[in-house]
């Protein structure tokens, strides 16, 4: 209870800083005030959620603030230096690779709507229909995720062959569904190396890195230089205790994700995209590519989340926010920025019991320069029959950020996102930024916003039924769950087995030591008391599992493969297996001259269960669904 009330007051007190009058705000932007609110919301966050060291950087006009808090190495009692620290940065690699093609872009070498397939080793590219470099960039390429690229042995081979052995398939027609993908962004790299003549790390070092001045920063800890920062240790935080992260290496997908950096170097490159394509004299790109970079590719949602030129996307504060992600080996980052008032915020975490530092400090900085500057959201209009458009877009929605083919499938349903109407319109949705669902205000036709400023959308097909739904970030869509689509069927059959399996047991305890009985009668019993072990070894092996995964964080997925998940699935097998037999030992049981009508009518209703829950194993890729 205590700690409900202590994150409840965090957040009550991190609302009424961001939520702070236009005209209080205007009176906050000298430097010595900037850095006292940075801090202050920092040292909350860092405390709430056990955060043992982060990276800060704000960028306001000339105005520059760099931070390094906490510890880099909790072992040494080594400090977060903010120029002398490194913090791994995810995704946000992905902008360099991003300016890289915008480079090629500049020099006449490729259009951005060229098909890029002749360039690409052939067979390479997923799909018989042509895809471009813009599609990449807005993460509409239709590929399914392919967890393969975190796979050790895969990632350290050579770029081409580790693409062809991660290669995802696609599912989505081009250009229609937003769907993640790094093994896209990779694909991107490849195509700046064929087209440039060097490798994506030559290239960002010698023409990005380089000239911007970001000595400090490496594109993979295999080329870290001598005299460069040491990297921070990361932390995966259970239980109150920091344990060091499992560390992979990304290797061959490096243009998604390697980058490392410090603060220092991360202000560089966040003055170099608040500008016009020039940091201090050296220009990489010139002042309309460096516009077009925050520019939409597609115009369907324009007053919703979206990627501008690998930029996420997202209207708020009155303007246009944009910036990116990115988490690996338990760092958490955050990049976001504001042309028009100049002003940007990066942050990165080396672990923590939670992510509000870098997905909550980010936007509460903003909002107040975006404030001070004159920018504030809109008051939200009434919006017609809105109770009775939420009714219609409520319902359970499945990530595109997931694998549609095999057992890893069943990763993407675990996590059914859950879109709750309410009578006034609003709707309840949980989002990344805070423990509990969002309130959502409706604000436009199939549009919300909560009160943070992020917005959802919902999208129709032909016949006017709800069938996708677009995030806060712009970066990902939901697919709306459907009849056996939706993973509910999968755990309400698990239940019914389970119930139907638990009383078959007792009946077979129960029957212990009661004479009689014929052969056959005794055939049916055995069937199906095996039958029921078999559910709960698969239960049993599937609570294994949880706990395993609870234990080891994102260990639990990259190192594969992993003991219990391995077991589960060769009992998922088995549920399969059992089904088919004990459909055919309904002959057996009808047979029977000595069971009663009830004995039978239960033991039809453990097969069908059986058979209902063996089917959604199969659909959702638990059984015989091949490797991880």
């Amino acid at each position: 209870m205590r700690n409900s009330v202590s994150v409840l007051f965090v957040l009550a007190w991190v609302w009424i800083l961001a939520m702070a009058p236009t005209a209080s705000r205007a009176q906050s932007t000298n430097e010595a005030i900037l850095a006292a609110r940075l801090d202050a919301l920092a040292d909350g966050f860092m405390r709430l959620e056990q955060v043992p060291g982060a990276l800060a950087v704000v960028v306001s006009g000339d105005t520059t603030i760099l931070r390094g808090y906490g510890l880099a190495d909790i072992n040494t009692s080594r400090p977060v230096s903010p120029d002398e620290t490194r913090f791994e940065i995810g995704s946000i690699t992905k902008l360099f690779t991003w300016v890289a093609v915008m480079m090629l872009v500049e020099e006449g070498m490729i259009e951005l709507h060229d098909d890029i397939t002749a360039i690409l080793p052939e067979g390479l590219v997923p799909g018989e229909t042509p895809l471009t470099l813009a599609q990449l960039m807005s993460h509409r390429p239709g590929f399914e995720e392919s967890y393969a690229i975190f796979d050790q042995s895969i990632s350290g081979r050579p770029r081409v062959e580790a693409m062809f052995a991660a290669a995802p398939e696609q599912v989505f027609p081009r250009g229609e569904v937003t769907s993640y993908s790094n093994w896209g962004v990779a694909l991107a790299g490849l195509v700046v190396e064929r087209l440039s003549g060097a490798p994506w790390e030559v290239f960002v070092e010698t023409r990005i890195l380089g000239p911007l001045g970001m000595a400090s920063t490496t594109t993979g800890e295999a080329r870290r230089r001598d005299g460069q920062p040491d990297l921070s240790q990361s932390y995966r935080v259970q239980g109150g205790i920091a344990h060091p992260a499992f560390r992979i290496d990304i290797g061959a997908f490096a243009p998604a994700g390697s980058i490392a950096s410090t603060a220092a170097d991360k202000e560089r490159f966040l003055r170099f995209l608040i500008g016009d394509g020039a940091l201090d004299g050296v220009r990489l790109l010139q002042p309309e590519t460096m516009a077009a970079m925050r520019t939409r590719l597609f115009m369907d949602r324009v007053d919703a989340p979206d990627m501008a030129h690998g930029l996420q996307s997202r209207p708020v504060f009155g303007t246009t926010v944009f910036g990116h992600g990115g988490g690996l080996n338990e760092f958490l980052s955050m990049l976001v920025f504001i042309p028009k008032i100049e002003a940007g915020v990066f942050v990165s975490q080396n672990g923590g019991a939670g992510a509000s530092l870098p997905l909550l400090l980010p936007d509460l900085i903003l909002a107040d320069l975006a404030g001070a500057a004159g920018l504030d959201s809109q008051e939200p209009v009434p919006v017609p029959i809105a109770s009775d458009v939420a009714a219609d877009v409520a319902g359970f929605y499945l990530t595109n950020r997931r694998p549609f083919s095999g057992r890893a499938q069943i990763f993407g349903a675990l996590r059914p996102l859950s879109v709750i109407a309410l009578p006034d319109g609003a709707l309840m949705i949980p989002t990344n930024k805070i423990p509990a669902p969002s309130r959502f205000e409706p604000i436009g036709p199939d549009l919300w916003q909560n009160a943070l400023g992020d917005r959802v959308a919902f999208f129709r097909d032909g016949a006017g039924d709800v069938v996708r739904m677009v995030d806060g970030t712009g970066a990902h869509t939901y697919d709306r769950a459907v009849g056996l689509e939706n993973p509910v069927w999968l755990y309400l059959s698990f239940g019914l087995a389970g119930m139907f399996a638990l009383t078959t047991l007792l009946g077979q305890l129960w029957r212990l030591g009661i004479p009689g009985g014929s052969g056959v009668g005794t055939l049916a019993a055995i069937v199906l008391t095996g039958a029921a072990l078999v559910f709960w070894g698969f239960a049993a092996t599937v609570v294994a599992s949880v706990l395993t995964a609870l234990r080891l964080g994102s260990e639990y997925l990259f190192d594969q493969p992993q003991p219990t998940l391995e077991t589960s699935f060769f009992f998922a097998d088995g549920i399969v297996l059992t089904a088919g037999i004990l459909v055919l030992s309904m002959v057996l049981v009808w047979s029977v001259k000595d069971w009663g009508v009830l004995r039978r009518i239960h033991a039809s209703a453990f097969v069908f269960a059986m058979l209902l829950f063996g089917g959604l194993l199969l659909r959702w890729g638990v059984a015989f669904g091949g490797p991880v």
